[in-house]
C-alpha cells in the first residue's frame, strides 16, 4: 500500500512538471507570438525587423537579434527615412503580467548595443507637424511606459542626405527612469548619462563640432573637449574653445527648462570671435533662460568683437563670481558677486581713422580697482591725408598714457553703463594733435564741456579726476604763411577735476572744478581754475595766470601763425578772470612785462622778411617796450567782451577771449593783427 502511494506521488510531480515545462514553454512561445504580432501589426510608418527573439520567463527578459527601426511619415517618400539599426536588444526585468494583460510595459533595463542610427537630413529640415501626428497616432503594443534605465553601447549615428552619409557623433548614452504616460506623447526621463565623440552636426547658419562630450546628471558634470562653432555665412560669430568644463551643474534643470546652473563653469583655451549683427542668433538647440554660476572663469582665452563700426580684441582671464544673468545677452539682466580680471593685448579699432591699444588691463570688484596700462592712439593713416579723406579739417591725434587707475569703482554699475568711483588718476603721458588750416572748417554747433558731456552714453560720476605731469603738443599747418607749422607746446601739465559728472542730481555741488598747471614751451607756467557749471544757464568762469615766460620761444608759433616775430620779450605774469556764457565771454586781463620787440612780417611772400614800416607802428605806437609793475594796474588791464562762435571748440573761445584782454590792454590795440 505504501508503495503504490510513494508511485501515484511520483506520477502526479512528474505530470505537473511536465505540465509546468510544457505550460513555459507555450507561454514563451505566446509571448514571442505576442511580441511579432504586436511589432508586426504596426502601421507602415513604423516598421520594424529583427533576425530572433528570444524571451525568459525565468529572467524575465526579451532580446533581439539585429534589430532594425524604420520611421517613415511619408508614403509617397519612401526614400526619406530614420533608421535605427542595433546588433543586439534585450529588455530585462520584464513584468510579463503588466504586458500581457494590462498593456503596461514595466522593465528594469533596456539594453542597446552596437548600435547605428540613420537620421534622414529630409525629415530633420521638415517643419511641419506631421511627423509628431504620425507619431501620436500609432497604436504602440503598450499603453504606458515604465524602464528603469536604456542604455546605447557602441552606437553611431549618422546625418544621411541624397549623396552621403555624415558621421555626427559616436558613443555610448543613458537615460534612467524613462516613462511615457501616453503613447506619442513625449517621454520624460529623470537622469542621464552621455560619453559622445566626434560629434559634427550643421544647423541652418552653423556648423558645431565636439572632439568629447561627457554628462552625468548623476554626477552632476558636464565637460566637453575641443568645442568648434563655425559659421556657414560669412561674417558670422565663431569660436573655439579647448575645453569646458562644468561641476554641480543640474543637467535635468537645463534640458526641461533651459536654465543652465552650476557651481563651477571654467572656459579654458578659447578663441571667440563675436559679431553684433547676429549676436542673438540662436545657434545652440538650447534657448538658455537664465544662468546662474557659483564660479564662472574664463581661462587664457581670445576674445573679438566687431560690429559695422568697430573692432575690438584681447586676451583674457576672468573669474566672477556668483554670476546671475536672468536673460543671458542682455546687459539690464547681469549680476555677480565680484569679478577679478586681467585682459591683455587690447586692440581697438573704430571708424576714425585711428586704433587704441593697451597692453594690460587688471580689474579687482573685491579692491574696486581697475588699472590700465600702457594706453595708446595710433593713427592708422598720415596726418596730413586725413583732412583730404574727409574733405575737412580735423585733428589728428597720436596719445600714450602711462596708467589710468581708477578705485572704489562700482563694478555692478559698469554693466548698466554707469561708472561710477571715488578716483580715476591718469599717469604721466603724451599727446600730439595736428590740424591743417588749410581745409574747409565745419560748421556745425559745438557744445560747450558740460552739455557735451551730458551726451555721452555713459553715466559719469567720479568724486576726483587726475592727471599727472604730461606734455601736450599742438601742431598746425595754417591757411596762409612760408609753408611751415607752428608749434605750441605745454609741458609739465597736471590737471585736477572734482567732482566728474555728467548728469547731475539736485543734491550735487553746483561746479565742476578743474585746477590746470603746465609750462609753455618750456619757459615759465601757467595755471588757472575752471569753474563749469552743473546747472542751466550758469556761466563758466575762469581764472588765473601765466608767469615768467620768455615770449621769444613762441615764435614757432607765432611766426608762422600769425606773421609776428617776437623779437625780444619776458612776460612777468599775465593774469586773466572772466566768465563765459554759451553767448559771450566777459571779464579783464592783468598783465606786467619788459623788453617787448614785436616785428610784423611781410605777408605775401614765402620768405621770413621783416615788415619795417608796420614793425615801427607797433615798436613805437602800439606796443609799449616795457609795461611792468611801476605802472598803474588800470594803465595794465584790458576788458574781455567776446562774442563766442558756436562752431568752434571752447579752447578756441578761451584763446580768443585772452587775446582780446590782450590787445584792450594796449591804448591803441585794436591796431593788431588779428
Amino acid at each position: 500500500m505504501k508503495t503504490k502511494l510513494i508511485r501515484i506521488t511520483l506520477k502526479i510531480v512528474v505530470a505537473v512538471c511536465f505540465v509546468l515545462i510544457a505550460g513555459f514553454f507555450i507561454l514563451d512561445s505566446l509571448i514571442k507570438k505576442k511580441i511579432r504580432q504586436q511589432l508586426t501589426n504596426l502601421p507602415p510608418s513604423a516598421q520594424v525587423k529583427f533576425s530572433a527573439v528570444r524571451s525568459s520567463l525565468f529572467s524575465s527578459s526579451v532580446s533581439f537579434d539585429s534589430l532594425e527601426i524604420n520611421f517613415v511619415p511619408y508614403s509617397g517618400l519612401q526614400e526619406n527615412r530614420h533608421v535605427f539599426k542595433f546588433s543586439r536588444a534585450s529588455l530585462q526585468r520584464i513584468s510579463f503580467y503588466e504586458f500581457l494583460f494590462h498593456k503596461k510595459l514595466v522593465a528594469g533595463n533596456f539594453l542597446l548595443e552596437d548600435g547605428n542610427i540613420q537620421l534622414d537630413q529630409f525629415l530633420m529640415n521638415k517643419k511641419d507637424s506631421l511627423q509628431a501626428e504620425i507619431i501620436k497616432k500609432i497604436k504602440w503594443p503598450f499603453k504606458t511606459l515604465d524602464i528603469n534605465s536604456i542604455q546605447l553601447r557602441r552606437t553611431v549615428v549618422f546625418l544621411r542626405t541624397q549623396s552621403s552619409n555624415q558621421l555626427i557623433a559616436r558613443g555610448d548614452a543613458g537615460l534612467g527612469r524613462v516613462t511615457v504616460d501616453t503613447p506619442g506623447t513625449r517621454p520624460s526621463f529623470s537622469s542621464i548619462n552621455l560619453h559622445l565623440a566626434d560629434i559634427n552636426y550643421k544647423f541652418p547658419q552653423y556648423e558645431i563640432g565636439i572632439k568629447e562630450l561627457e554628462l552625468s546628471s548623476g554626477r552632476r558634470t558636464l565637460s566637453i573637449d575641443s568645442f568648434r562653432l563655425i559659421p556657414l555665412i560669412q561674417n558670422y560669430s565663431q569660436a573655439k574653445i579647448c575645453s569646458l568644463n562644468m561641476i554641480g551643474v543640474d543637467v535635468m534643470k537645463l534640458l526641461n527648462e533651459q536654465e543652465l546652473l552650476a557651481e563651477k563653469i571654467i572656459l579654458h583655451g578659447s578663441a571667440i570671435a563675436i559679431n553684433d549683427e547676429n549676436l542673438k542668433t540662436k545657434v545652440l538647440p538650447l534657448d538658455l533662460k537664465k544662468i546662474n554660476a557659483n564660479v564662472f572663469q574664463v581661462e587664457n582665452s581670445f576674445v573679438q568683437y566687431s560690429d559695422k563700426a568697430i573692432v575690438c580684441s584681447f586676451r583674457a582671464n576672468i573669474e566672477f563670481h556668483k554670476l546671475n544673468l536672468d536673460k543671458p545677452f542682455h546687459d539690464d539682466d547681469f549680476h555677480f558677486g565680484s569679478i577679478r580680471a586681467s585682459l591683455s593685448g587690447l586692440q581697438y579699432s573704430g571708424k576714425k581713422y585711428q586704433s587704441t591699444t593697451v597692453q594690460k588691463i587688471e580689474v579687482d570688484s573685491k579692491k574696486e580697482t581697475m588699472v590700465a596700462q600702457n594706453i595708446s592712439i595710433i593713427p592708422r593713416i598720415g596726418k596730413y591725408e586725413l583732412g583730404r579723406k574727409l574733405g575737412h579739417q580735423a585733428d589728428w591725434m597720436a596719445a600714450n598714457i602711462s596708467s589710468i587707475k581708477i578705485t572704489k569703482l562700482k563694478f555692478q554699475g559698469l554693466f548698466q553703463k554707469k561708472l561710477f568711483a571715488e578716483k580715476m588718476s591718469i599717469g604721466k603721458s603724451r599727446v600730439y594733435v595736428f590740424r591743417d588750416r588749410r581745409l574747409e572748417r565745419q560748421q556745425k554747433i559745438l557744445p560747450l564741456p558740460v552739455e557735451y558731456m551730458a551726451t555721452l552714453p555713459i553715466n559719469i560720476r567720479i568724486k576726483t579726476c587726475t592727471l599727472a605731469t604730461s606734455t601736450i603738443e599742438y601742431e598746425e599747418y595754417p591757411r596762409s604763411g612760408f609753408g611751415q607749422t607752428g608749434i605750441l607746446k605745454i609741458t609739465n601739465a597736471s590737471v585736477t577735476i572734482s567732482p566728474l559728472i555728467n548728469h547731475p542730481a539736485a543734491s550735487d555741488p553746483s561746479y565742476i572744478v578743474m585746477n590746470a598747471a603746465g609750462s609753455i614751451m618750456g619757459s615759465g607756467t601757467v595755471h588757472g581754475v575752471l569753474m563749469m557749471p552743473l546747472q542751466k544757464n550758469k556761466p563758466y568762469h575762469i581764472k588765473g595766470a601765466i608767469e615768467r615766460l620768455q615770449l621769444t620761444t613762441l615764435n614757432s608759433s607765432s611766426e608762422n601763425l600769425g606773421k609776428l616775430r617776437i623779437k625780444s620779450g619776458f612776460l612777468d605774469f599775465l593774469s586773466f578772470d572772466f566768465t563765459m556764457t554759451e553767448q559771450r565771454s566777459t571779464g579783464k586781463i592783468v598783465g606786467a612785462y619788459h623788453h617787448l620787440i614785436i616785428q610784423q612780417l611781410k605777408k605775401h611772400t614765402d620768405e621770413k622778411n621783416v615788415a619795417d614800416f608796420a614793425s615801427f607802428m607797433l615798436r613805437h605806437l602800439i606796443i609799449p617796450l616795457n609795461k611792468d609793475r611801476s605802472l598803474p594796474e588800470r594803465k595794465r588791464t584790458g576788458l574781455v567782451n567776446y562774442t563766442r562762435d558756436p562752431t568752434r571748440f571752447v579752447s578756441y573761445y578761451f584763446l580768443q577771449s585772452l587775446l582780446m584782454g590782450v590787445k584792450k590792454s594796449f591804448t591803441l590795440g585794436f591796431l593788431l593783427p588779428k
